[in-house]
C-alpha cells in the first residue's frame, strides 16, 4: 500500500512541471501566436487548448491555465470585439475568453463587453446546452445570488439591467430563469422597503410560475399593504 501511495505522489510531482511548461508556453507566445496566422489555424490552436484544458484535474490545475489562456487570447479577442462589432456570430474564441473569466469569478472584468457582444449576436458554441443570451443571464444571476448570500460587495446593476432588458424584450431567456431573476430582484426591493417595485416583480414571478414561484404569500401581503386588493 505504501509503495502505491509513493508511486501516486511521484506521478503528481511529475505532472506539475508539464502543466507549468504548458502555462508558460501559453503566456509567452501571446502576441506572436495569432499575428499572421490564417483563421483556420487559429481555430485549430483554440481547439487544441480546449482539449488540453479538459485533461486537467480540478481547479488547482485548471485555474492557472485559464489565466494563461486569457492572456494568450486577449490581443485577438480585443481586436475581434472592434473589427466585428455588432456582427459576432459564432466567434467561439470570444465566447470562451469571456467564459474563462466567469469561471475564475472575474465577471466584473468583462461584463460590459460580454453584454455588448451578446447584444451584437455572439452565440454560445455549437452543441452548447443553452443559447448565448440565456447563458449570459444565468451567469449574471449566479454572480448576483452568490454575492448576495455571501454578503459581499457586488454590482447590483448587473441584475437590475438584465431584468430591465428581459422585461423590454432586449434580452430573452426561458421562464424558469426569468422567475429566479425576477424573484431575486424583487427580494432586494422588498428588503430595501421598495414595496411597489417588489410587488410588480413578485406579480410577474407568480404569473410565470403559479405553483413554484414561491412569493404567493408575500404578493398577497403586498397587495393588502398597498391597497391593491381594494375595489376601485
Amino acid at each position: 500500500m505504501l509503495s502505491i501511495l509513493m508511486k501516486r505522489k511521484a506521478q503528481q510531482q511529475n505532472l506539475q512541471p508539464v502543466v507549468a511548461a504548458e502555462i508558460t508556453t501559453a503566456s509567452t507566445t501571446t502576441r506572436q501566436t495569432f499575428a499572421d496566422k490564417p483563421w483556420e489555424e487559429t481555430q485549430l490552436i483554440l481547439k487544441q487548448d480546449l482539449s488540453y484544458l479538459r485533461t486537467l484535474a480540478g481547479t488547482k490545475e485548471k485555474a492557472p491555465f485559464k489565466e494563461a489562456l486569457i492572456e494568450k487570447y486577449r490581443p485577438l479577442v480585443q481586436k475581434l470585439l472592434v473589427t466585428h462589432k455588432g456582427s459576432y456570430g459564432n466567434l467561439d474564441v470570444i465566447w470562451w475568453w469571456f467564459l474563462w473569466h466567469v469561471d475564475l469569478n472575474k465577471l466584473e472584468a468583462i461584463h460590459d463587453d460580454f453584454r455588448d457582444a451578446v447584444n451584437g449576436g455572439l452565440e454560445a458554441p455549437e452543441n452548447w446546452k443553452m443559447n448565448g443570451q440565456t447563458a449570459f443571464c444565468g451567469y449574471v444571476f449566479k454572480y448576483s445570488l452568490d454575492a448576495h448570500k455571501g454578503k459581499k460587495e457586488f454590482k447590483h446593476e448587473y441584475l437590475t439591467d438584465a431584468v430591465k432588458a428581459l422585461r423590454s424584450g432586449d434580452l430573452a431567456t426561458n421562464a424558469p430563469l426569468k422567475v429566479k431573476m425576477f424573484r431575486l430582484l424583487g427580494d432586494w426591493h422588498f428588503e430595501a422597503g421598495e414595496r411597489e417595485k417588489a410587488h410588480d416583480l413578485f406579480e410577474l414571478v407568480m404569473k410565470l410560475d403559479p405553483d413554484g414561484g414561491g412569493r404567493k404569500i408575500k404578493l398577497k401581503d403586498l397587495r393588502q399593504e398597498l391597497g391593491y386588493d381594494q375595489p376601485n
